[in-house]
């Protein structure tokens, strides 16, 4: 029995840490480590509070709003309804962060990224809207691993060791989501199917555009 708290109690802690509101800010944070390009650090610590703010407290707080408000079952978001909703204000935060992005050209290498993660958002919302729910947790940890495969290939980087770390980090991830019973396996699947996929299309957007 303690040891089943136990689990309990680290798959939520994983679940929480890796939410997907964090993975754009953590991919912010690792491109600008690993980048070899030069970047004033205003700049950095610009974008990185802009990231905080956009795509981290302004769903956190719709999400604690909605929850208290009783329009959300649980935290954990567990209906499609619900996900619905969610994923129409992420849509929303995406176009603009985009728009931020495109504004300011030296992050540009971050375009495909953020393009990938709206196009999965918009695959989310039609999944929920026929009643099926992919695993977020799952889209949003492929698809950054997806989106550092590609940008390494092209940036012609060795950062196989770090990209090793992230594919650990969301197996732990699918793990915990398993373990906690939030998701079923096809719905893992289709999350990670579902990030790959949307990322490839923002890398392939990405040079369309650019």
């Amino acid at each position: 029995m303690q040891n089943n708290n136990r689990f309990s109690f680290l798959s939520q802690a994983v679940s929480i840490i890796f939410h997907p509101v964090f993975i754009p800010l953590y991919v912010a944070l690792m491109y600008f480590y690993l980048s070899p390009r030069h970047f004033l650090q205003q700049n950095i610590k610009f974008l990185l509070i802009y990231l905080s703010l956009v795509s981290v407290v302004i769903p956190l707080l719709f999400i604690g709003v909605m929850f208290y408000s009783k329009a959300f079952s649980s935290i954990d978001i567990k209906t499609p309804r619900e996900r619905l909703f969610l994923s129409a204000l992420m849509a929303v935060v995406y176009l603009i962060i985009l728009k931020k992005i495109i504004r300011y050209h030296q992050y540009i290498e971050l375009y495909p990224f953020i393009t990938g993660t709206l196009l999965t958002i918009t695959g989310l919302m039609i999944y929920n809207y026929f009643k099926q729910m992919p695993s977020i947790h799952a889209a949003a940890m492929s698809g950054a691993v997806t989106f550092f495969l590609i940008w390494s290939y092209y940036s012609q980087i060795n950062i196989l060791n770090y990209i090793s770390v992230f594919i650990l980090l969301t197996a732990i991830v699918i793990a915990a989501r398993l373990y906690l019973s939030i998701h079923n396996t096809p719905e893992i699947i289709r999350g990670i199917l579902l990030g790959i996929l949307m990322q490839i299309a923002g890398f392939y957007i990405g040079l369309l555009v650019f």
